[in-house]
């Protein structure tokens, strides 16, 4: 209370002139995590609230000055269980998972975040405890930045990176324009990579009834590469504060002409042949994306707040696989398939938000619905073959979060109804879903959280397909239209701590599943097939701890992030228990105009499902450079140490195999410029918006012949 008094007394004594068009952000009374910069005093305190639910972050002036866009501002924030890869211009949970992306309650894309001004950026909201509101999504990432009644703003942030035998090029531009009550903004992002020397090595055995067949495979290099164009048109229309209306339509196209998992050119050599094989295998997909957005909110004088949000969604997809074998000059095999796909999207959702007592009461409607029309074709002589699949979910829930004392607590419940029919096979199922977070608080420097939800899971698209594809002679990979939805139960406990120079936060997760649909290799007819089954469980254990250092604040930022997950998966012919470590670490500098960045990065690449564990090497990345008034220039070096890699294992009992992909030393040296304009009269304001579920839907369900 005395910290209130006290920040009030001295907003208003230095800037009495300015401290009208304030506004304290409440975030529950906790006033010490209150960051407010005026023309003349900066009032700072600590810049993250944590929550039961959430993390709300204000960036601190120091990362601020420091950042270049909004996903460089991520970065430098060190959000546990948050990977931000500048290279590619992704954002991921550590874990693996569902992340949803806005921008003041808005969804957005990474294309989106990256061209957001971070001094227009206000407080990040972090739900790495997401409420039912969020359907199943597994964090969120929320930026809530500030309006102008007028004038408006033009960005452009461009980074290419050169390297032997490699390119990649990071491209965004946006301009937003403000005119009273109503805001336009135009985003596009285009990023292309790559590569001439993408290399990768097989080693497998093939365990028939009576005998066994050693693969071996020497990879020979092969030119891989993708590009992604996102564009997007948003309008937005405010009166009274209480009414905010908002049309959304963005445009997104991924091409990958060279697909790394598909792409490979190799000498095998088997167990019962002495003659040398020489494999060609080439993959290419391309998606296409329109989609068209409605959101509406209106705050009711004591009836809370109401909002809706309706989205369609046209997904078009092509994909070509080609594999051929040839030995002493004689083509053995060519193996083709070539699919059209279409997938036609509808969601829509009404959420309302309440004070009931002393907390917060939200309940909703949610709907989505979809069709699939896949169009196969195998071989040039082939009839078309067309699978058509229909999934719906409907789904009414309510949730209940409120604070007592040092503790906290929210709770709800969800009732859907999931249903997925392909001809003749339908699938119907009913559940009940709750979930229960509670928190406590002993002081502002310590927090603890358990949380338990329970989920129902379809299963992915392409496993429910009845298609079989042959990926190369001997084997086939087949859809199985009988598999069923299954149970998850996913526990978390979080701990941190903070104060002015460490931050430290731990997460241990435990996820289970009963019944999973995940890999099974079966033997028939002479043929090993790849199939889609439901198993006996899967079991995952986490630990995650980021530990954060600011040895001289506001300049120099150190952190470390190991990473430990321990998998058990049993499916009806295996039974496998496997861990993976991994470690991150950081560091970011910051002296008057000079600003310096280094980490190492890696994506979702490292985890296991069924019968298979992934596993990558770590990129890293190092930059240098010098901020002006409006404009940022930078140079440095990605993947300066070490060679980059992916391995692959499956332990299948019939067909286990190695598969070990690399690119040499995969070292790029990068240029980076952004530039920032923001013209007109800017009065600044900002509106809290509730978030409304994002549905972006990028499952074609398209079953491949990848190997």
């Amino acid at each position: 209370m005395l910290r209130t008094i006290f920040v009030w007394a001295l907003i208003c004594t230095t800037a009495p002139f300015v401290c009208a068009q304030i506004t304290i952000p409440d975030e529950e009374n906790e006033t010490d995590s209150i960051d407010i910069i005026l023309n003349e005093v900066t009032v700072t305190a600590k810049s993250t609230i944590t929550k039961t639910d959430r993390k709300v972050i204000f960036p601190p002036k120091s990362k601020v000055n420091a950042s270049t866009s909004g996903l460089d501002l991520l970065q430098k924030l060190v959000l546990p269980g948050i990977s931000v890869n500048q290279l590619t211009g992704s954002i991921n949970i550590t874990s693996g998972g569902i992340l949803n992306l806005y921008i003041d309650g808005i969804p957005a894309t990474e294309s989106q975040i990256s061209a957001l001004a971070p001094e227009n950026i206000i407080k990040i909201e972090y739900h790495d405890n997401p409420g039912v509101k969020y359907g199943n999504a597994d964090a969120v990432l929320d930026y809530i930045t500030r309006k102008k009644d007028n004038g408006g703003r033009l960005s452009l942030e461009s980074m290419n990176c050169i390297g032997d035998g490699k390119f990649a090029t990071i491209d965004e531009f946006a301009t937003q324009f403000y005119n009273g009550k109503s805001s336009w903004s135009v985003n596009a992002g285009y990023m292309q990579m790559k590569r001439n020397n993408w290399v990768r090595d097989y080693d497998e055995i093939w365990h028939y009834p009576d005998h066994e067949v050693l693969r071996t495979e020497k990879g020979l290099p092969v030119k891989v590469g993708n590009s992604i164009f996102n564009s997007n048109i948003n309008y937005q229309y405010s009166y009274n504060c209480t009414n905010l209306f908002n049309v959304w339509f963005s445009f997104k196209v991924d091409d990958v002409p060279n697909k790394e998992e598909g792409d490979r050119h190799s000498l095998l050599a088997t167990s019962n042949n002495d003659e040398i094989r020489e494999i060609w295998e080439h993959t290419s997909e391309k998606t296409l994306l329109p989609s068209l957005a409605l959101h509406f909110r209106h705050i009711f004088e004591k009836a809370g707040t109401l909002s809706f949000n309706l989205e369609g969604s046209l997904l078009k997809s092509k994909s070509n696989h080609t594999y051929s074998e040839e030995m002493a000059g004689t083509k053995l095999c060519d193996i083709y398939s070539n699919t059209d796909g279409d997938k036609y999207g509808l969601f829509a959702n009404g959420i309302h938000e309440i004070t009931l007592g002393r907390g917060m009461l939200t309940s909703g409607l949610r709907h989505s619905q979809s069709h699939t029309s896949n169009h196969y074709i195998f071989g040039s002589q082939s009839p078309v073959v067309t699978t058509n699949i229909n999934q719906s979910e409907t789904s009414i829930f309510t949730e209940y979060n409120i604070r007592v004392a040092n503790w906290g607590f929210v709770g709800g419940v969800t009732g859907s109804r999931l249903s997925s029919s392909q001809l003749e096979n339908k699938l119907v199922k009913y559940t009940i879903l709750p979930n229960i977070s509670v928190s406590y608080k002993p002081n502002s420097d310590l927090f603890f959280r358990y949380n338990l939800k329970i989920d129902r899971k379809m299963p992915p698209l392409s496993s429910t397909s009845d298609i079989a594809l042959e990926i190369q002679p001997g084997l086939l990979r087949r859809g199985n239209p009988n598999v069923k939805s299954f149970s998850a139960i996913n526990q978390q406990f979080s701990f941190s701590y903070t104060n002015k120079y460490v931050n430290i936060n731990l997460s241990c997760n435990y996820l289970a599943e009963s019944k999973p649909v995940m890999n099974s290799v079966l033997y028939e007819n002479g043929i090993f097939v790849q199939t889609f089954e439901n198993q006996k469980y899967f079991r995952k254990l986490q630990s995650e701890t980021m530990i954060a250092v600011t040895p001289w604040q506001d300049h120099l930022t150190l952190w470390v992030a190991p990473d430990f997950s321990r998998y058990f998966s049993r499916g009806k012919s295996y039974n496998l228990a496997k861990n993976i470590f991994r470690l991150h670490f950081g560091a970011d500098a910051t002296y008057k105009h000079f600003i310096f960045t280094a980490c190492t990065m890696s994506g979702q690449d490292n985890y296991m499902y069924g019968d298979e564990m992934i596993t990558e090497k770590p990129m890293n990345m190092i930059l240098v450079g010098y901020r002006g008034a409006n404009w940022t220039l930078q140079a440095g070096v990605f993947n300066l140490m070490k060679n980059y890699w992916m391995k692959t294992e499956n332990f299948s009992p019939l067909t286990p195999f190695t598969s070990n992909a690399h690119c040499g030393k995969n070292t790029y040296f990068a240029v980076k410029f952004s530039f920032n304009l923001n013209y007109g009269k800017q009065c600044d304001r900002h509106e809290d918006v509730p978030a409304n579920t994002s549905h972006f839907d990028m499952d074609s369900g398209i079953i491949n012949g990848l190997k």
